[in-house]
């Protein structure tokens, strides 16, 4: 028989698999609303599991795709995002993206694998024109919510009148309260929770999310929880902690870039670039103690925290290649609480900050409060080099370090110190080398 022909059997056989490993595509999808159609899509994936999103082209009214609620993928789901742009509508309280195994009422995340989100060209994720609700579970929603001096002094009423001047105003008569349409609305939530991160992965092995852009998010751009085995690259931010809604300028708290939670381990964060509300990157292991159920609210974690049946700690991670700045935290966190930070690699952070404004580069550790407790070898075996910071501090560190390593640091703020440790014995066999103060 020639190369290249087959008998009929063998042809059927060889069509049936290619038509099983089609990759399907949003626009051939139809449904009442576009969460409806993009759903639909993800579960009509063939063997292969890729799902085309170009721009939307169902009927032509627009190019872009408008989110009511969270797009929810399976195990063995890769999501190509070509060129398009996905917008949360003003009807959304809701993620861009979830994992399947997590939301409302669920309340023992199952584990999922092998779960993706690529994006090609010019892919965007943006948030609401006016959010329901923003911030994060510590944040009270308020409408409006004003964010600069002048407006907060006219239209803060929690501010205490003996506080209201410009040089009398604290840090929390600003952050304590975050903008949100569902202020005051019976029935609703008036805290942030989960629901306001753009990107939430829970209990996921096997992952990666890559190449596109989260603008204004709500809170948290991405946010992974009890993941591994994973890769967060090429992601660009667009964030500042307020946002002009209807003529004034709003307050929207906790727009962190990449959080990684309790349990994540062997994940790479790299080539992360923009600008954020909060902190860039932050790698937050926090073991509360009072017990919550999966998919419960006025929290920002998805998953249950009973930590008999599933892991605290943090380890096994790299961050590198972070070309970013934030508006009021830092370019990244680490913060262990009653848990453990330990085994991670820090290569190449460079503030893009045209002056100081934010607090600092890098900071381990809090001073304990109402995040918990720092134990003594709470954060340890961690490299840190190569960052350039332009912050009003560079690296700061509040909690424990032991067993680790800080070397080649440019702080460009001659009025702060390239490294503060903020406790008596706070650190333990750190070695640092190569630290600079520039003028």
């Amino acid at each position: 028989m020639p190369v290249g022909l087959h008998s009929g059997g063998k042809m059927l056989e060889l069509q049936k698999r290619l038509e099983a490993e089609k990759m399907v595509n949003a626009n051939d999808f139809y449904g009442v609303c576009d969460s409806d159609i993009l759903n639909a899509a993800v579960a009509a994936r063939g063997a292969d599991g890729i799902v085309i999103i170009p721009p939307r082209a169902v009927d032509g009214e627009r190019d872009w795709w408008s989110l009511d609620r969270a797009i929810l993928l399976p195990s063995n789901t890769t999501v190509v995002l070509q060129n398009c742009r996905l917008k949360l509508s003003d009807a959304a309280r809701d993620n861009f993206f979830r994992t399947a195994n997590a939301g409302l009422g669920i309340g023992d995340p199952q584990p999922v694998e092998n779960i993706h989100i690529r994006g090609e060209g010019n892919a965007v994720l943006e948030g609401a024109d006016h959010p329901r609700a923003t911030g994060d579970s510590g944040k009270i929603l308020t409408n409006p919510c004003p964010y600069g001096v002048e407006d907060l002094l006219r239209l803060a009423d929690w501010i205490p009148e003996e506080r209201r001047a410009a040089d009398k105003l604290q840090f929390w008569d600003r952050h304590i309260h975050t903008f949100g349409t569902d202020a005051g609305k019976e029935g609703e939530s008036q805290y942030g929770d989960w629901r306001n991160i753009g990107v939430l992965f829970a209990n996921c092995t096997g992952f990666s999310l890559s190449g596109f852009s989260v603008v204004c998010a709500h809170g948290w751009g991405i946010s992974l929880e009890a993941c591994a085995g994973g890769r967060v690259e090429r992601i660009r931010f667009d964030a500042c902690m307020s946002k002009v809604i209807d003529g004034l300028r709003q307050n929207i708290e906790n727009q962190d870039g990449v959080n990684l939670r309790n349990g994540c381990h062997d994940i790479v964060v790299s080539d992360i670039t923009g600008k954020t509300g909060d902190d860039v990157v932050a790698l937050t292991a926090i073991a509360d103690s009072t017990y919550m159920p999966g998919g419960s609210l006025c929290t920002t974690h998805v998953m249950h925290n009973d930590w008999s049946r599933r892991e605290a700690d943090i380890h096994d991670v790299i961050v590198r290649n972070i070309l970013a700045t934030s508006e009021l935290c830092h370019i990244l966190r680490m913060l262990p609480c009653e848990c453990h930070i330990y085994n991670v690699s820090v290569d190449g952070i460079i503030d893009t900050a045209d002056e100081p404004q934010h607090h600092g580069a890098l900071v381990l550790g809090e001073g304990d409060g109402s995040y918990g407790r720092n134990l003594p070898d709470g954060l340890h075996h961690v490299t840190v080099s190569n960052v350039v910071s332009n912050g009003i501090g560079c690296i700061n560190i509040y909690g424990y370090l032991t067993d680790s390593v800080i070397s080649n640091v440019i702080n460009k703020n001659p009025g702060k110190p390239v490294l503060k440790v903020r406790r008596e014995n706070g650190t333990r066999n750190v070695m640092t080398s190569n630290l600079v103060t520039t003028e």
